[in-house]
């Protein structure tokens, strides 16, 4: 499809090309890179970068002056980092996308991000949460108070997660309200702001308006620093849920990263009640993966493995490990992504630690690495992706 609009020089033509490429592979940014010879187009696809075309060198600049005008970004200037938004609908799904370009020794590099506001919510039972971590969630998420933290490193899926637990919260007798930047999805019932900066609307005064209307839950996209902290606290403990997500690694360190922000700890201490640190591991096609070689087997024996399968056959599930080949249906041998996450109930003891200012003793979690090798016995993911995710 992308051939026709490259020899007939197309530039809109294809623009829409790719991004209905992106959709169909569920894409979650275009990247545009000038070469030494002519450009080469990308897309991440669950996580990773795939090669989608090469465009001469004039057709490539064409490509980038037309994104560039539908981003209102200034297309005489291409010495300074620029950012602009656009909307467009392609096959029936409307994608907001927003564009960064940053100059370089060959020219600029453009990185679209894909926001399809058309796309499904996925639900809570749908996240790969197993039986015992998915009750506890619905448990907090039924309390009338409260602070939910979901955490986990850039592109760990928290933003899936936030817009999961707001879709089981939606009921005609609740107020939903989110602030984020931008809104991704739409979620019909649920009143969702963003950060207006170019007319000085910014998040803390967002906040602090959104307060006045009534809210029973609210969703911030991100905890950013002292005074949304401070604000989302002080909500949390006056009637309201909270459920918001901090880039960190685990689930203690957001409690620390809270003590660098200079709030009140005390209040931490009482409105904190969950905190899920998660990743995502891309699963294997269901069409081409194949029983794992006897070799791979023999190495997954220590400990911390026998742990895991005890774990898998508590829960009922079934050994049969794999690993990827690759088809024409799939990338590379994998096909979509699920969750492995640890949740970390607060304690009341805990409680304790956290107003003083020090890190509780947390012990019993089911971890990640855990989580993921019982993934790996159960024949959805790979030891190779295991180990690139996890580090």
């Amino acid at each position: 499809m992308l051939d026709a609009y490259i020899q007939a020089q197309d530039a809109p033509g294809l623009l829409d090309g790719c991004l209905r490429k992106a959709c169909s592979y569920h894409a979650s940014d275009i990247h545009i890179e000038p070469l030494v010879e002519g450009w080469q187009v990308r897309l991440r696809v669950d996580g990773l970068l795939h090669p989608l075309t090469r465009l001469p060198s004039a057709l490539g600049l064409a490509m980038v002056v037309r994104i560039k005008l539908l981003g209102q970004m200034d297309i005489g200037e291409t010495r300074l980092p620029q950012d602009g938004r656009m909307q467009i609908t392609i096959a029936q799904q409307q994608l907001h996308i927003r564009c960064s370009s940053l100059p370089g020794h060959l020219g600029e590099k453009l990185v679209l991000r894909i926001q399809n506001r058309s796309r499904q919510v996925l639900t809570l039972a749908d996240l790969g949460l197993h039986q015992e971590q998915l009750a506890m969630l619905k448990h907090h998420l039924a309390m009338p108070q409260g602070l939910i933290m979901i955490t986990g490193p850039t592109g760990a899926g928290k933003t899936i997660s936030l817009y999961a637990a707001l879709h089981y919260l939606l009921e005609p007798e609740r107020n939903i309200m989110t602030l984020e930047d931008p809104v991704e999805v739409v979620i019909d019932g649920v009143h969702q702001v963003a950060p207006k900066a170019g007319i000085g609307v910014g998040f803390n005064t967002l906040l602090r308006a959104l307060l006045r209307q009534d809210p029973d839950v609210i969703m911030l996209g991100e905890l950013r620093d002292h005074e949304s902290a401070e604000t989302a606290i002080r909500a949390a403990q006056t009637g309201h849920l909270i459920i918001t997500s901090m880039h960190t690694n685990t689930a203690l360190e957001a409690v620390q990263r809270c003590f660098g922000l200079g709030i009140d700890l005390a209040g931490l201490s009482y409105s904190l009640q969950l905190v899920i640190n998660q990743r995502l591991l891309r699963r294997l096609c269901g069409n081409c993966a194949r029983p794992m070689a006897p070799g791979w087997q023999r190495q997954m024996q220590s400990q911390a493995w026998q742990l895991a399968r005890q774990a898998l056959h508590d829960q009922g599930r079934v050994e049969q490990p794999r690993q990827a080949t690759g088809c024409g249906l799939c990338q590379g041998g994998y096909h979509g992504r699920f969750g492995v996450f640890e949740l970390w109930q607060v304690a009341a003891e805990q409680r304790h630690s956290i107003a003083k200012g020090q890190a509780p003793r947390v012990e019993d979690l089911a971890s990640l690495q855990q989580q993921a090798m019982m993934a790996v016995l159960a024949g959805d993911t790979s030891v190779a992706e295991m180990a690139r995710v996890l580090v």
